[in-house]
């Protein structure tokens, strides 16, 4: 009994000096160590081969393959060496014919050019150093474009004025949503009605003078 009486105010004592001093909270953090990009296994590649790492040409995520250098290209007369996409980030080696229609090398129909791009410059079949060049046409901003479709591949496209109609050509309204929606002219969306200059007689198409810009002088079949 008599340690037990000792115990008790031993007790009271250390409580009170616990209680009168703040205590500490220690806070152990641990230290997180960055991500680490790690690169993939590395190709085995047939000789004459190279490795090459790289990311895709559109989104941009990782990628790898074993690349030939392709030998350089010949072609025949009346071709000249250019390059095709047939897949997804793909490059292939080609000829195309000179006269190919694709390539625009005047505007026509009343359009004009605003940009040029040299498709090939350097040495064809025959010897003879060659420039190959195309222009992209459009027309003028107080014009639309009518198109005509010539098959399932091919267009023609006019420049046509909206007002002041020239001779052979009537005035024609039409809605700038209905505009929109049949997707062959560039319509103004400042006005629900569009007033148009259009062929009298739907069959002919606009005749125009012999230079770039021209504005149409009527129509003809």
């Amino acid at each position: 009994m008599n340690c037990l009486r000792d115990f008790f105010p031993f007790l009271a004592i250390y409580l009170a000096t616990v209680m009168a001093f703040p205590q500490q909270t220690i806070t152990v953090t641990t230290a997180t160590s960055p991500a680490q990009i790690t690169q993939g296994p590395e190709l085995v590649c047939l000789e004459g081969q190279t490795a090459v790492y790289t990311t895709d040409c559109t989104l941009g995520t990782p990628m790898s393959y074993c690349f030939s250098p392709e030998p350089p290209i010949r072609c025949s007369r009346g071709f000249f060496p250019s390059v095709w996409h047939p897949d997804h980030c793909m490059e292939r080696s080609t000829c195309f014919p000179i006269s190919a229609p694709w390539i625009t090398t005047t505007c026509t129909h009343g359009a004009l050019a605003y940009s040029t791009s040299t498709f090939y410059e350097g040495t064809v079949a025959d010897g003879h150093f060659t420039v190959i060049k195309g222009v992209s046409c459009s027309c003028a901003q107080n014009q639309w474009t009518s198109t005509r479709s010539l098959d399932s591949f091919k267009a023609e496209k006019f420049c046509m004025p909206y007002d002041r109609c020239p001779p052979g050509m009537i005035t024609t309204s039409i809605n700038s949503n209905e505009c929109l929606m049949e997707g062959k002219k560039e319509c103004p969306l400042s006005a629900k009605e569009i007033d148009l200059c259009v062929c009298a007689i739907e069959p002919q198409t606009p005749v125009y003078p012999d230079w770039s810009g021209a504005e149409p002088t009527g129509c003809a079949f």
